[in-house]
């Protein structure tokens, strides 16, 4: 739920639970002025009546009877709400009476007299209709009132949380919020400026350390690997000979980790914008071929079912997905086996044969998860594929079916811009 509409309903409720606390607390201070003044005016016409029995004139007052029946003589006072029924209007009038023995020219009389009342129910129909016009002038208008201003107000903050949302600490532009009038707003945009100056400045110093990092390692290794290549032209002892093919071995798995970790670095900090409409079964078609003797050689039967799918990517981050899928394929799957590469509109697949994982398959897109110990890879392979997957806007998943491993790179967040049938 959006602050604004919060506080919209916030207002809403309390106006409501006032109007009603108010309404109970008028209609209870309505009753008793009413009722008091009713009293009044019943005592003063019970003063009435005494007066003329005083004077022995006949009472002609509406609404009044006189008794002197010693068995209500001792009766205490008696004021109270009745109703009477009403032949001409055919329904009960509320009525308030008063009841009190009064001594008159040395004897008691009992005077009963009445004044007919709106009554309860007719304050309450009033009041509830006075209420209700108020409460909808009240809460509606106030509450349009609210929302005008408070969205009036909370339209910088609105306006810089939209900035923030697309605000990259890759980018060479300054984060530039809207300015408000309100205190706290200010002191929260000096603060965002404050903390996105200093992750684009911890950014790039990052960036500045892994791209000199990985220059400076790769200088010696490629030194090393050099000289290694020089060393192994000369006729050496076996020993000495394992020695440098399994240092050489080292060095260009340390190198091809180095290149790994350096992309996956620039992968996460989208250092490649650069896209293009590329043709996805013609990319893997030309990465196939490129490795195609390693298939034939470990006998490997390959089946490629692939349709036309125009993909909005970057040239080199697809290309290193596709060889990343191949070469996994290739390193996993069992010799004279069947794979299979199959490609559609929704999704990239590929299939290869092999017994079930020895390890969580939560694992495989993990770095340096490998699959058995003696496993050559750099163990970034998979991690790579992930995050290019997720610079697109793609998923990759994975299952095990039928005796097959199958990676599947579904293109759920991008619509095809052309699709035809191969």
């Amino acid at each position: 739920m959006k602050l604004l509409t919060r506080t919209s309903l916030s207002q809403l409720w309390l106006s409501l639970f006032i109007l009603l606390l108010t309404g109970g607390m008028l209609m209870a201070f309505l009753q008793y002025e009413v009722s008091t003044e009713i009293k009044e005016q019943l005592e003063l016409q019970a003063t009435m009546v005494a007066d003329e029995i005083r004077a022995d004139r006949p009472v002609n007052f509406p609404l009044v009877s006189i008794d002197t029946t010693k068995a209500v003589l001792d009766r205490p006072e008696i004021f109270r709400d009745t109703q009477i029924y009403d032949p001409l209007q055919d329904k009960a009038e509320g009525y308030y009476y008063l009841d009190e023995t009064r001594p008159i020219n040395g004897k008691k009389y009992r005077i009963k007299v009445m004044a007919a009342h709106i009554g309860i129910d007719g304050y309450l129909k009033a009041v509830v209709y006075i209420f209700i016009t108020m409460a909808i002038l009240f809460i509606g208008l106030g509450a349009l009132m609210n929302y005008f201003i408070s969205k009036k107000i909370w339209q910088p903050f609105l306006n810089n949380l939209q900035k923030l949302k697309f605000y990259s600490v890759s980018s060479q532009e300054n984060l530039v919020l809207d300015g408000s009038d309100i205190t706290e707003f200010k002191e929260m945009n000096l603060v965002l400026q404050d903390l996105a100056s200093g992750a684009r400045r911890e950014y790039s110093a990052l960036k500045e350390f892994t791209e000199n990092a990985s220059h400076e390692i790769q200088t010696p290794l490629s030194i090393i690997q050099s000289r290694l290549e020089s060393v192994s032209q000369f006729e050496l002892q076996p020993e000495v000979a394992r020695f440098v093919v399994d240092a050489k071995q080292a060095t260009h798995r340390l190198s091809k980790v180095n290149k790994g970790l350096l992309l996956l670095a620039k992968l996460e900090n989208n250092a490649f914008p650069e896209k293009q409409m590329i043709d996805l079964k013609e990319v893997i078609g030309l990465k196939f071929a490129e490795i195609e003797d390693l298939f034939a050689n470990k006998g490997l039967k390959t089946e490629l079912g692939m349709q036309s799918r125009t993909i909005n990517a970057n040239p080199f981050l697809v290309e290193t997905m596709i060889s990343n899928m191949l070469s996994n394929m290739l390193a996993h799957s069992p010799a004279n086996s069947t794979v299979k590469i199959v490609l559609d509109e929704a999704k990239l697949s590929f299939h290869n044969e092999g017994a079930p994982l020895s390890f969580p398959s939560s694992n495989l897109f993990a770095r340096f998860s490998k699959a058995a110990d003696d496993y050559k890879g750099n163990g970034l392979g998979l991690s790579i594929v992930r995050q290019i997957c997720t610079v697109n806007g793609w998923v990759v998943a994975y299952e095990y079916r039928d005796m097959e491993h199958i990676f599947t790179i579904r293109f759920a967040n991008q619509h095809p811009i052309s699709a035809d049938t191969a």
